[in-house]
């Protein structure tokens, strides 16, 4: 339980991995397709960025967050188009291409420098929290849409089987890691951890 990010164990653990003297800045994304008009049939994929340096009675006002980009929308010429692994595969691609184009500026390796009240502040920024929903979450771990898939959960390895388990012992659940989705991808057994055949961005982000 903690009240805002940096009391919280994540942010004590961070912290500490970066170097002394310098701040952690806690980037939080949102990311919601949407359509734009009562038809249905516009629609567009803005991304939201805001930070965790924020405290939340603040963050959660429209000041508190900053539109980063539309993500582009592919659409498919025919149901079977749509269906076909092609597809599929070029919209995963592309989400995490835009994914790399936008974020990939903040991480760089000796940090960020941000004059803050007329001070200049040493940062490293860091990946928090990503607000998103079903659909997005997919997209994001490159993990199977279906919910009938071995493995459909997001954030652990645990079967469709016992996912109604209340009593399943957290002993017996195994975190999905970039490690461990990376070894699964470099020897072609994405299918045992039902994730996609694509490289994922955040694998590649400290």
């Amino acid at each position: 339980m903690y009240d805002e990010q940096n009391s919280g164990n994540w942010w004590k653990r961070t912290q500490e991995s970066i170097p002394i003297g310098s701040y952690l800045l806690s980037i939080i994304l949102y990311s919601d397709a949407t359509t734009t008009d009562t038809l249905g049939k516009k629609s567009l994929h803005p991304i939201y960025l805001t930070l965790g340096n924020i405290v939340n009675k603040i963050r959660n006002k429209s000041e508190g967050k900053q539109l980063l980009a539309y993500l582009p929308i592919i659409s498919a010429n025919s149901k079977s188009q749509k269906k076909s692994f092609e597809h599929k595969k070029i919209i995963r691609e592309t989400f995490h291409n835009c994914l790399e184009f936008l974020l990939k500026p903040l991480f760089n390796e000796n940090g960020l420098e941000l004059e803050i009240n007329n001070r200049l502040m040493w940062f490293f920024p860091r990946i928090s929290t990503i607000i998103c929903d079903w659909p997005e979450a997919n997209i994001f771990s490159l993990t199977y849409k279906s919910s009938q898939s071995l493995y459909p959960c997001h954030f652990c390895l645990i079967s469709k089987n016992e996912l109604s388990n209340i009593n399943i012992n957290s002993n017996e659940l195994m975190a999905r890691t970039h490690e461990n989705m990376q070894y699964h991808y470099n020897n072609n057994t994405e299918k045992n951890v039902s994730i996609e055949a694509i490289q994922n961005y955040f694998w590649f982000v400290s």
